[in-house]
């Protein structure tokens, strides 16, 4: 029995100038979005969750083989202080 669950992919790719981008896809609906920001992400994930009809919804992060470790770093960095500043502001 399938999981009443949204489910985002994530996937972190360079974006050709020494950067990254995040690659998503709603496994629900198909779209696919790139998102430039952490913020950008962050209203992604808010747009989907908001316009599905599942209970609950869960990020997958794929492998990402053509980012490399400071990009990765970077990401989780970014996510960390971005979910910490929202905690912040209750």
């Amino acid at each position: 029995m399938q999981e009443d669950i949204l489910i985002i992919e994530t996937e972190i790719i360079p974006n050709g100038m020494g950067g990254w981008l995040l690659r998503c896809h709603n496994t629900e609906t198909g779209e696919e979005r790139i998102c430039q920001s952490i913020e950008e992400y962050n209203a992604y994930l808010n747009e989907c969750a908001f316009n599905t009809a599942k209970s609950d919804f869960k990020v997958e992060w794929l492998e990402s083989p053509k980012a490399t470790p400071a990009m990765i770093a970077d990401v989780r960095k970014r996510l960390m202080d971005h979910y910490k500043k929202l905690e912040e502001m209750g």
